[in-house]
């Protein structure tokens, strides 16, 4: 598994509900850590938490995606948009910074505002006030 598949994998498996995906592209000691509760949960606290996420949002994809490499792994920008189980559609612009070991995610920081999630406008999903799109790497 490259570093980019790594990164790739999760997110793939988030959006099309593969925990066993997501399991696979963390670390056995890797942590999560969310900015909104302060807390670096371990894969096996993180993989329950996507469980709920999945619950709660049957629908799910990370679009307008801009990823660029550091030393240890990737900081990527992107929206993640859902469908709620009452049909509703939310966004939320999402920062992560992730750091990959072995091929495999050893730690990613999570950035969002829960409070700032927005009703994504029809046509292609982009981070609102954000002029440029699509810059980097792609998931």
């Amino acid at each position: 598994m490259t570093e980019v598949t790594a990164l790739d994998r999760l997110f793939d498996g988030l959006a099309s509900g593969d925990l066993d995906q997501c399991r696979a592209a963390l670390a056995p000691d890797a942590r999560v850590w969310h900015g909104f509760d302060g807390i670096a949960h371990d894969r096996e606290a993180i993989l329950a938490s996507f469980a709920s996420l999945l619950t709660a949002f049957p629908e799910r994809r990370f679009e307008d995606i801009r990823r660029q490499p550091t030393p240890t792994g990737f900081v990527q920008q992107h929206v993640m948009a859902v469908k709620t189980v009452d049909g509703r559609a939310l966004a939320w612009p999402v920062c992560v910074v992730v750091r990959i070991e072995a091929g495999v995610i050893v730690r990613l920081d999570e950035y969002l505002d829960r409070a700032g999630s927005f009703v994504p406008a029809d046509g292609p999903l982009l981070t609102p006030g954000f002029a440029q799109s699509k810059i980097g790497t792609g998931a």
